[in-house]
């Protein structure tokens, strides 16, 4: 500002950064325990995304296990597919999601429940990397 008149302007305050998301590779949940944590935990977030090959949505539990998301089941029903996942972050947060695909439309739609809410977008950015 080259009259000074800018100065008395407070500047706006920073952003505040998105919490970083550090998966456990040894994170364990036996279908018992994901059914009781899914009933009892609340939504932390809902969301719907493309599916960019509908055909090799199979493989989605291969790929997320790489980045440490375990599947809990997944089954196909018609053109739907319906994916059970968890994680866990290093914390000993835990991080669980319903994913509904629909290969005809080729769009899936997500349920995610966690301990700890503000992961939940981190967690669901990183599946949606993966579809």
């Amino acid at each position: 500002d080259l009259l000074g008149l800018m100065d008395d302007i407070p500047s706006a305050p920073p952003a505040r950064a998105a919490p970083s998301l550090s998966l456990s590779p040894s994170v364990a949940l036996d279908q018992a325990a994901y059914q009781q944590r899914w009933a009892s935990l609340p939504t932390a977030s809902t969301w719907t995304a493309g599916v960019g090959q509908p055909s090799g949505i199979d493989g989605l539990p291969g790929r997320l296990s790489g980045s440490h998301v375990k599947c809990m089941a997944f089954g196909n029903v018609g053109d739907t597919v319906k994916f059970y996942f968890f994680a866990q972050d290093v914390a000993g947060a835990l991080l669980l999601l319903e994913l509904i695909v629909d290969r005809t439309s080729a769009s899936a739609s997500a349920t995610v429940k966690a301990t700890d809410g503000t992961l939940a977008e981190p967690f669901s950015a990183l599946v949606r990397q993966h579809l």
